[in-house]
């Protein structure tokens, strides 16, 4: 069986691949096992809930990585954002 070294720094960056890999083998899982004449129909099911579900889920770690980030980041008071010439400073 092939094998993919994939880096990454967090591990909600770990756990993206890993989610996709088990939405195509249940995919294909899926393909392989649905009655003839229903195949299609079950895939596009499939991809309209857990595809929107890895989806959801990959747009959530990415919003809360920015969440987390600019949690993290220094805060200015205004009156030296306004010194620098940033928005919301004046």
């Amino acid at each position: 069986m092939p094998t993919l070294t994939i880096e990454y720094q967090t591990d909600a960056e770990r756990l993206v691949p890993e989610q996709a890999i088990a939405y195509v083998q249940g995919l294909n899982q899926l393909a392989r096992t649905a009655a003839h004449g229903t195949v299609l129909a079950a895939c596009e099911q499939l991809a309209l809930t857990d595809g929107r579900q890895l989806l959801r889920d990959t747009l959530g770690t990415a919003l809360q990585t920015r969440i987390d980030a600019t949690d993290a980041a220094p805060k200015k008071s205004p009156a030296t954002a306004a010194r620098a010439g940033t928005p919301g400073g004046s």
